[in-house]
């Protein structure tokens, strides 16, 4: 009985073995190399979203597999909030809050999908929309 009960706990271990080794999800300093280049065309969409220059205070930076999530609030050049006023986002109630999906197939990093002052949860069905792995795009 027992050698049945080691032989099954064996087999488990060896079968979910590659769940541990998964490409985990990693968050790199948004001021670092990678963070850059991540960051880089998020800018340019969020910048020409806006029509303005605008900059990024990023809260939130999940990578995976080639998959980059970014959530950050929108700041002004000065760094102050940044005024919708004189952009597409100036009537109706928008968030400070940017949320872009990003992918590298190779050829460095490039925008799939984003939001610009999203008032409720946008992005949750990212992952699964978009194809990117478990754990990037958070649901909340």
């Amino acid at each position: 009985m027992r050698m049945w009960l080691v032989a099954l706990l064996l087999c488990v271990g060896v079968g979910t073995a590659g769940w541990a080794s998964a490409d985990p999800v990693t968050s790199p300093d948004p001021t670092s190399t990678d963070g850059q280049a991540i960051l880089k065309p998020a800018l340019a969409d969020l910048t020409t979203q806006l029509g303005k220059p605008a900059k990024l205070d990023v809260k939130t930076l999940n990578v995976s597999q080639g998959w980059a999530y970014v959530n950050g609030f929108i700041k002004a050049p000065d760094g102050q909030w940044i005024d919708y006023t004189g952009t597409p986002f100036e009537v109706g109630s928008h968030s400070k809050r940017y949320v872009a999906l990003l992918r590298d197939g190779g050829q460095g990093w490039s925008l799939v999908t984003s939001r610009v002052g999203p008032s409720d949860v946008a992005w949750a069905n990212w992952g699964e929309e978009y194809g990117a792995p478990a754990g990037v795009v958070p649901r909340t």
